[in-house]
């Protein structure tokens, strides 16, 4: 029986070996068995000790690679003591130890023999956890092919029946995942998928922690059925709860299975950080056969990212330094062939392909070689069609869909369209229109979490014109309110002219009936209306101070809003850039994001402000260059200094200041400490006098490049200083030399708010 390390079985297949059944012993744990061991003397409490060394050798073996030492000896000595002692279920038990160390030496008959008389004994006995133990060691000796895995599945449910009357629901869960793995083995995705929903719900129904491996599993499956975004959140739940838990040996194949979803999902720059991070702890394991896996990974996203040659150069530097044993030479062959097809070496590329293709055709009764078997198949029929040699790329491309059960859908989706290809290049039309057609229905069913993006996208363009919608009723409803206003204050005012015009009136008609008392009432009179007129225009004070309050609220409600819509769209402009591969795209818009958040201070600033008339430039700045700060990820070794009087300044003088200082800030921070370099920055805004204001932003990094003149540049970031410092009115000057200093010169007198 070939053996491959727990990497290799796990990320190929995804079959669940990296967990025991049992948990495993530390070292120090196994160090104190032995410790006690030579102090038990001859009685089951030996037989015990020496079944749980013998069994955790065996296991670790098996799935972990180890080596066997005193394995056999330790179960060969329990058997013997057992049957010394008439200790019936020591001898099950050291019966079981035996079969199993049997069947992971590769002597499958005499392992099943010796399990199979093993699990007779425990029905003899009535010893239910026993038997229930043995069905699940027999399913073991069964192998992965077609025939064999119904044989599998039988001898787990019956094991799992049997420790669901004992009560215990950890191990029938345990089991229940074993048979979901398998299902997924054979191709049934949506019954694995409930199965192992149905293991989580048992699992923490009984308080079980260690979900890693199950959501592994689903992780495995969800991506096999093509559902990547569902698979991505199981990943990274499994390394979640790998890190809560503390087992974290497990964690390279959780990355792995991140790196592969990222890969469905076309993101090759995410996926290849992921692999880099794999192959980094692999190489410091010496881990040959995996480092050649999951170099071929990384070959594959250089590929995508347009760099076959640089993957050539890794592929052969790998295989180079990491030589791999005769039966496992497939690996390193498959990562050739496919390189070398890339770059059009097609001789040498089917020669390695020819050569994985041997080896694993004489391995097939190992499920772990299928899906590398119909990956190198696919692979041979790429070679020959590039080659123009049709009918041996048709070979390949439907021996690959022979495994179709093996395979994942993107594999049968580029089978079909590679098979549409050769149709096409032999005239074979209508063929070729039948595996156009399934390839496009494979491609439909892995692409609709594509769809699902676009409705997401669509309901916050919703949103955000049912806020535009919001503003602009507000700002009708303010116009309205400022109509009444100057209705109410002519109403009044005509009022007033009436009041005083009768008053006229009654006081002439009054002097003229009253002749003789006419000085006596003519002071009344007057008396009356000066206290008329005083309460009159108490109440209209009292009015105009509840209306400049209404006003005031007002305008900090409309800066509030406008705040809050501009980080809808720094948000939105977050969202696209995690879609975007590394570059230039996602570096533009970081930068535009980073704009929109300089402007989206001012109105934060103004409505948390008591005073309306002003922006304090202290706390702007310092909150501008400390949200660059974060947002470019500064290293410790730059030290930033800030200079800022406490001066308030207009929204129309503040906005340009912003956005000049984000775009020097950023320009430093991109360009002018490389590779780590510390350094210093400064930022400085004086007023020297009532009537000017100096802003200066200055660094001492790598400074501009010798044959670099500012006045001449075309780059966006220093157009924009430019054409901000014209809006200012202000003279703008920038030298080089040790560092960059930008330093501008303006002066507003007007719009100038002295503050504390």
């Amino acid at each position: 029986m070939i053996r491959q390390t727990a990497l290799v079985l796990l990320l190929s297949s995804g079959l669940l070996r990296a967990e025991p059944m049992y948990p495993l012993l530390r070292p120090a744990q196994a160090d104190s068995l032995r410790r006690q061991l030579w102090r038990t003397p001859l009685s089951p409490a030996r037989v015990e000790l020496l079944l749980r060394l013998g069994n955790d050798r065996i296991v670790k073996y098996d799935q972990l690679n180890e080596a066997l030492d005193s394995a056999a000896s330790y179960c060969q000595q329990a058997a013997a003591l057992s049957q010394q002692l008439g200790y019936g279920n020591g001898q099950i038990c050291s019966q079981y130890a035996l079969g199993n160390l049997d069947v992971a030496l590769g002597q499958v008959p005499a392992g099943h023999r010796r399990l199979a008389q093993a699990l007779a004994r425990s029905r003899q006995a009535h010893y239910p956890r026993l038997e229930a133990d043995g069905w699940y060691y027999l399913a073991s000796a069964y192998t992965f092919t077609v025939a064999d895995m119904p044989r599998r599945i039988e001898c787990l449910q019956h094991a799992q029946a049997l420790y669901q009357t004992l009560g215990d629901g950890e191990q029938a869960a345990y089991v229940l995942k074993t048979i979901a793995d398998i299902h997924m083995q054979q191709g049934q995705e949506a019954l694995a998928r409930t199965e192992l929903l149905d293991v989580l719900a048992r699992y923490r129904a009984v308080g079980y922690h260690h979900l890693h491996y199950t959501y592994d599993l689903l992780d495995a499956v969800t991506a096999k059925a093509g559902n990547f975004k569902e698979a991505l959140g199981y990943g990274l739940a499994a390394i979640e709860s790998a890190k809560a838990t503390g087992d974290t040996a497990k964690l390279n194949f959780f990355y792995h299975r991140i790196g592969n979803i990222y890969n469905m999902l076309n993101q090759p720059a995410d996926a290849l950080h992921v692999y880099q991070k794999v192959l980094s702890s692999l190489e410091r394991k010496h881990d040959s056969t995996n480092v050649i896996i999951v170099s071929e990974m990384v070959a594959k996203m250089l590929i995508k990212l347009q760099q076959p040659r640089q993957a050539l150069a890794f592929v052969l530097e790998k295989t180079s330094a990491y030589p791999l044993a005769r039966n496992e030479q497939f690996y390193a062959w498959n990562l050739l062939s496919t390189c070398y097809l890339i770059n059009q070496q097609y001789g040498l590329a089917e020669m390695y392909a020819l050569k994985s293709i041997k080896s694993l055709e004489s391995r097939q009764k190992i499920a772990n070689s299928y899906s590398q078997l119909g990956a190198a198949y696919f692979t041979a029929g790429r070679i020959y069609l590039a080659m123009r040699h049709c009918e041996e790329s048709r070979l390949y491309l439907n021996k690959a869909l022979a495994l179709h059960s093996q395979i994942s859908l993107s594999v049968k989706s580029d089978v079909y369209r590679l098979l549409f290809k050769v149709d096409s290049t032999q005239g074979r039309y209508l063929a070729a229109i039948g595996h156009q057609q399934r390839y496009q229905a494979l491609n439909d069913s892995l692409f609709n979490e594509k769809k699902s993006k676009q409705i997401a996208s669509l309901q916050v363009q919703y949103e955000t014109r049912q806020k535009e919608q919001d503003m602009a009723l507000l700002t009708k409803q303010s116009l309205v309110q400022q109509a009444n206003l100057r209705q109410r204050e002519g109403q009044r005012n005509a009022l007033l002219a009436g009041v005083a015009m009768l008053a006229m009136l009654l006081a002439l008609g009054y002097n003229r009936y009253r002749l003789k008392q006419r000085s006596n009432r003519l002071l009344e009179a007057q008396r009356q209306e000066i206290s008329a007129q005083n309460q009159l225009l108490e109440q209209v004070l009292t009015e105009k101070s509840g209306l400049l309050e209404d006003k005031e609220w007002m305008l900090k409600e409309i800066h509030h809003r406008v705040k809050n819509n501009l980080q809808v769209i720094g948000s939105l402009l977050r969202s696209q850039s995690v879609y975007l591969p590394a570059g230039a795209a996602r570096t533009a818009i970081r930068e535009s994001r980073n704009r929109v958040h300089a402007m989206a201070l001012i109105h934060q600033k103004l409505y948390q402000s008591e005073h309306l008339a002003g922006v304090p430039m202290a706390a702007y700045i310092q909150e501008i260059v400390d949200h660059l700060l974060a947002s470019f990820d500064c290293p410790p070794g730059i030290r930033v200094e800030l200079a800022v009087a406490p001066v308030q300044l207009d929204v129309a003088l503040a906005v340009p200041v912003g956005l000049i200082l984000n775009e020097a800030v950023t320009n430093a921070l991109k360009y002018a400490f490389p590779n780590g370099r510390g350094g210093h920055l400064f930022v400085g805004f004086a007023a020297p006098t009532a009537d000017c204001y100096q802003f200066s932003i200055c660094d001492d990094g790598v400074g501009f490049e010798a044959d670099f003149e500012p006045t001449q540049s075309r780059t966006l970031g220093l157009s924009l200083i430019e054409g901000l410092s014209k809006q200012l009115g202000g003279c703008l000057r920038v030298a080089g030399g040790c560092g960059v200093r930008i330093v501008l010169d303006f002066s507003a007198p007007a719009l100038l708010v002295r503050g504390h």
